[in-house]
């Protein structure tokens, strides 16, 4: 029986090993990314100042609204013609796994802003003004206070969202990635091109994306679980 000769024989067994190591990276990256861009957000849209109120609430309503193919096409296919027409030079090559995280970063980084700023509004109020009594100032407040009991009261959230985030890397296919740099659903159709068997490196790697998305909603929450347990939600 020659069912998985497409998957373990060589080389492919080894493109789809490297597609699946790709997909973790691509993946973990985003997920880091797009907390961090979140978290910038959020600090604009409760800030003092109108102007980073603004930006901060215009990002959210441009990246959360935007379907993420149209918005990784034209990073990987609009900016490098505006590049070109700016700058009437070649745009750099070997950029675009790169943008293919930043599509996903800036995806996922608009629904955290407004997953941590639910938080920061169910921060007791209480605990702040003890904190301003105490002569604590807005930013070891906000470091201290506000920001490590918003992130408790939203872990499941933020858990689902960097799941959901991690199958939202199989998009990836739209992105005119090289063949060393494509995921494993990249190199599963990477393989289904030169042998015209589909069903064995596409089951191969549905597995892979699910143990993937498994282990990660295992481990996030986990995670999840424990930082309720501090503020007295759960078990």
């Amino acid at each position: 029986m020659d069912f998985g000769r497409y998957v373990f024989d060589a080389p492919y067994f080894g493109w789809l090993c490297w597609g699946v190591l790709l997909t973790w990276v691509s993946s973990v990256l985003s997920v880091c990314f797009a907390a961090i861009i979140g978290l910038l957000v959020v600090q604009c849209q409760i800030s003092a100042r109108r102007t980073l109120r603004v930006i901060g609430a215009g990002f959210v309503i441009v990246f959360r609204n935007l379907p993420l193919v149209p918005l990784l096409l034209f990073l990987t296919f609009g900016l490098p013609g505006l590049w070109m027409g700016l700058w009437r030079a070649p745009f750099p090559r070997g950029l675009e796994f790169l943008l293919l995280i930043l599509g996903l970063a800036l995806n996922a980084g608009a629904y955290v802003a407004e997953i941590l700023r639910a938080g920061v509004a169910a921060v007791p109020p209480e605990q702040i003004d003890a904190a301003r009594m105490l002569g604590l100032s807005r930013a070891r407040i906000l470091r201290r206070v506000i920001y490590p009991q918003a992130v408790r009261i939203v872990a499941p959230s933020l858990a689902s969202r960097a799941v959901h985030t991690v199958k939202n890397s199989t998009l990836a296919l739209v992105v005119p990635l090289p063949l060393e740099l494509m995921e494993v659903v990249g190199q599963a159709g990477r393989i289904a091109g030169e042998t015209f068997a589909w069903a064995e490196p596409l089951l191969f790697a549905a597995c892979a994306h699910l143990l993937l998305s498994l282990g990660l909603d295992w481990l996030l929450n986990h995670w999840a679980s424990r930082e309720q347990v501090k503020i007295g939600v759960g078990p």
